[in-house]
């Protein structure tokens, strides 16, 4: 690598070899010239004269430098002839013509050469030196001490000498110094240069025109394992192999310009890591435009492949899962559609949708929704042949695409494979497991479509119907499917509309104590006001929207009603209490808690303890952990809870009594027919002793006549709501209705319940 330049006077221009050169050149001209004048002069002139001029001598020390430069003494061999020289001619001039002798015309050439072969610092020495030399003669000259005529005087012509001298001393300074300046640079960039190409992860290589390493760079031997001394010299084709070669020549072939570029693999032979290399190659020239090799530029574009490999491996997969994306899955679609005409088969889509998932990632956080979603994909892979496709369209969505099939009935197999892969347990830690269930949709391609579009939307309509249909189900699309699932799409749409535009409404259904005869509360039971079809009751709406997120909606507006209303019938002296239905997919929405504080703040005239959320017993059973904790936040605030439809659900005593639900409501299925059934009225028995050994209320739904009440009184169940008692009716009625209500006398006068 290049040194910094050391400071002016002390740095040669030239080194050493330039300088050997130089010298060689001075040396041999000086012997020609100078010997051929010796030769003329020897036939000229006295023999016994000639070994005393000094023109022989400077011959003799030129012909010595000559030698010395061969024997390796360039440097000594030099100064010996540029001083000896010197030192002759003002040696000789005494005894010529004084400062007029020819050679003294010689001494600014000789202080040339010493600038520029010593440094400026010496060219300066030997004029000074030569100048005093000079003065001395002139002097001498001057006072006759030596006799040397000449029609300019001695002092005259020795001024003259020393203006020459100076001026020689001074442009020999001045161009060393200019040309210092400009090697300085040369130097600099040189380093730089080095430092770049040594330091650089690029890696260079120059070879020459015997496929020989001229040159490579610390990175490129190192990326062959080897140092530079190891490689340069020797035959590219011992450290790349002849392939490589032979596509480097070709690519310089196929451009006229003489360069190309190329991407291949290279195994790295010290870590054994496959690499990718960008090489770029240009023909190197003589001056004379014969080719003399080429230099090659080679780039570790590993990380630059890696990353395009990665951004087009995400265009067409999962991050998560790494699954097959929409995308893909379309285009394998289309090609196994391709696949069943050719070979008459049946193509089928599987639309899988996991039962609850939003409740598990509320519950046990996203990351642990991940690691089920990573679980899961690799179970559905597991399940379906290496010819299939399994791709996730994003959330808990999946898709399975069988191919090859030859009739329906090898898909119900497939369908349970599915089913049981994703209801067997998943570990989310060392000690604990989550189970999950999905709903299926399937449509068969061309039964039911031959587009990709077509068949996806088709088998997402299914997968709608089946969870509509219940948790863990399957689903095969048809046309009356295409149907309902368009019903639903259509219901879902006009009630989100209707709630915009204020067309729901609440209508009341009294509750009564039947032993004491007092009205103790009422039910609010939403209706929808359509501008078109009337009052439509919620059977024929609620179904279609629950689970979604219009049903939290619809619910956040019901309580929000409901409080209002309160407030308004305390306005008038009607402190009544309300029970208000939600679906267990609002109870577990997030910010339910949160939600229900912000309504009762809104509300600061109402006492929550007047408000009363019943859920069914089936919703409370999904989740019995979650639904507790949420029973539990809410009555911190004031607020009540009963479980509905109570029967009709398969609880433990043990939930039961996990569950801090207030009250519970006999379902009206077994209330209609206790006067008639007498497993009804057992079940109808068991629900109020299991209400009353655990100190809960009990309210019987569904009482349709006085008898049913006097029925309902003798088991020890004295609240009751029902047709028997009042159909629900809107709000402004309420008030007017409890005023005329009386109890049956029957009602007080029935027996109590066996203690």
């Amino acid at each position: 690598m290049p040194k910094p330049a050391p400071p002016h006077g002390t740095v040669t221009l030239l080194d050493e070899e330039a300088g050997t050169q130089m010298l060689s050149f001075f040396s041999t001209t000086v012997v020609l010239l100078l010997g051929t004048a010796v030769s003329l002069a020897y036939l000229f002139d006295a023999l016994s004269s000639l070994p005393l001029r000094p023109a022989t001598l400077i011959c003799a020390l030129a012909l010595a430098t000559l030698i010395g430069i061969r024997k390796g003494h360039a440097r000594i061999a030099g100064q010996i002839l540029i001083w000896g020289s010197w030192a002759i001619i003002l040696a000789s001039a005494p005894f010529g013509s004084g400062n007029r002798s020819v050679g003294v015309v010689g001494i600014p050439l000789l202080i040339f050469m010493q600038g520029w072969l010593k440094g400026p610092r010496h060219a300066i020495g030997m004029t000074i030196a030569t100048v005093a030399a000079l003065l001395g003669i002139s002097l001498a000259e001057h006072y006759n001490w030596i006799t040397q005529a000449g029609p300019i005087p001695p002092l005259l012509r020795w001024l003259m000498l020393c203006a020459i001298f100076c001026i020689m001393g001074f442009f020999t300074v001045l161009s060393h110094r200019l040309h210092l300046k400009r090697y300085s640079e040369q130097v600099r960039l040189a380093t730089t240069l080095a430092l770049v190409t040594e330091h650089s992860p690029i890696m260079l290589a120059a070879v020459d025109a015997e496929g020989r390493y001229r040159y490579v760079n610390n990175n490129y031997a190192h990326f062959h394992g080897k140092s530079t001394d190891e490689l340069i010299g020797n035959p590219v084709v011992d450290t790349v192999g002849a392939d490589t070669l032979r596509q480097i020549r070709q690519t310089l072939l196929k451009n006229d310009d003489g360069r190309g570029a190329y991407r291949s693999r290279h195994q790295d032979p010290v870590s054994g890591i496959e690499r990718w290399l960008e090489t770029s190659v240009q023909q190197a020239r003589t001056n004379d435009g014969a080719e003399d090799g080429f230099y090659a530029i080679l780039r570790d574009i590993t990380d630059e492949v890696r990353s395009a490999e990665q951004v087009n491996f995400l265009a067409y997969h999962d991050s998560l899962t790494g699954l097959p994306n929409r995308a893909l899955m379309l285009d394998r679609l289309r090609q196994a559609i391709l696949r069943g005409e050719r070979e008459d088969s049946l193509v089928v889509v599987c639309y899988l949708d996991l039962d609850g998932f939003k409740r598990l990632n509320d519950t046990w956080g996203h990351s642990t929704g991940d690691s089920v979603l990573i679980q899961l994909a690799d179970r559905l892979q597991d399940c379906v042949r290496g010819t299939d496709t399994v791709a996730r369209l994003g959330g808990d969505e999946f898709v399975v695409l069988l191919g090859g099939i030859e009739n329906r009935e090898e898909i119900p197999a497939t369908v349970a494979r599915l089913l049981k892969a994703v209801e067997c347990p998943i570990p989310i830690s060392e000690s604990r497991s989550i189970a999950l269930s999905a709903s299926i949709g399937v449509s068969v391609c061309p039964l039911n479509g031959e587009e990709p579009d077509v068949l996806l939307r088709n088998a997402d309509q299914a997968m709608l119907i089946a969870k509509q249909s219940g948790r863990s189900r399957c689903s095969l699309f048809d046309t009356e499917l295409e149907g309902r699932a368009r019903a639903l799409y259509q219901t879902t749409a006009n009630v989100e509309r209707g709630l915009a535009e204020g067309e729901f409404v609440l209508f009341y259904q009294p509750r009564v104590n039947m032993r004491l005869g007092t009205v103790v509360g009422v039910e609010a039971l939403i209706r929808w006001a359509h501008p078109e079809e009337g009052l439509i009751l919620p059977v024929s709406f609620l179904p279609y929207v629950e689970g979604s997120e219009v049903a939290v909606r619809l619910g956040r507006w019901v309580l929000a009603e409901a409080l209002s209303q309160m407030q308004r019938w305390s306005a008038i002296g009607l402190h009544l209490p309300i029970s208000v239905n939600i679906s267990g997919h609002h109870l577990k929405a997030p910010g339910f808690g949160e939600h229900l504080a912000k309504l009762l703040e809104a509300h600061p005239g109402i006492p929550a303890e007047r408000l009363e959320i019943e859920i069914l017993e089936t919703a409370a059973m999904e989740d019995v952990e979650k639904v507790a904790r949420i029973i539990r936040d809410s009555a911190s605030l004031g607020v009540s809870f009963a479980l509905d439809d109570f029967g009709t659900g398969h609880s433990s005593l043990t939930y039961v009594r996990r569950l801090p639900a207030r009250t519970l409501k006999i379902d009206k299925s077994f209330v209609r027919n206790i006067l008639e059934d007498p497993e009804d009225l057992a079940i109808a028995k068991g629900v109020v002793a299991l209400a009353r050994s655990f100190g809960r209320e009990v309210v019987a739904e569904g009482m349709e006549t006085i008898e049913h009440g006097v029925a309902l009184l003798s088991i020890g169940c004295e609240h009751a709501q029902g047709y028997g008692i009042a159909h629900p009716m809107p709000a402004e009625a309420v008030p007017a209705w409890i005023a005329q209500w009386k109890c049956p006398a029957c009602w007080g006068d029935a027996p109590r319940p066996a203690t």
